[in-house]
């Protein structure tokens, strides 16, 4: 089965990528794995209790509204939990670790220039070396009043027989 993996993060951008990604999973007969980062203050804490952090009482109404979004467009949607020293590493990771087919990551904006623009080549560049798929949603659609928008492609193959 396919697997899609979507980073859970500040609830305007989640949702517009989960829209996305459900349309993506019922074309594709995917799965979709929504990926809650937990920032840890040190790396020793790591895979401890000290670098479990519960989930807000927000961020739990939230994960109901992911669930019942995902069910409207018949998809399976597992949360999974992970502590992580940087969010774009650990979605990198998790990517491998969960052999997700495609990724919907954030990168936040930087007071320093050009550093969004670096870390979204970075990520594409170590994801596409994996063979997965990346998408990035542009917060310029929203200010437009649009979702943003993706396009998939369809791929036949042919056999000979």
């Amino acid at each position: 089965m396919k697997t899609i993996l979507v980073q859970m993060t500040e609830k305007q951008w989640t949702m517009p990528a989960l829209h996305l990604a459900c349309a993506l999973a019922r074309n594709t007969q995917a799965q979709i794995i929504l990926l809650q980062l937990m920032p840890v203050a040190h790396a020793s804490y790591l895979g401890t209790q000290f670098g479990y952090t519960a989930p807000t009482p927000q961020e739990l109404d939230d994960i109901d509204e992911y669930k019942a979004t995902a069910e409207d467009y018949g998809i399976t949607l597992t949360i999974q939990p992970m502590q992580c020293l940087t969010p774009l590493d650990a979605v990198v990771d998790a990517a491998g670790q969960l052999n997700a087919d495609a990724v919907f990551a954030y990168v936040p904006k930087s007071p320093i220039p050009y550093w969004q623009k670096f870390q979204k080549w970075t990520l594409r560049r170590r994801l596409s070396a994996a063979n997965r798929q990346l998408f990035m949603l542009d917060k310029s659609d929203e200010m437009n009043g649009r979702l943003p928008t993706i396009t998939v492609r369809t791929v036949y193959t042919l056999s000979s027989h």
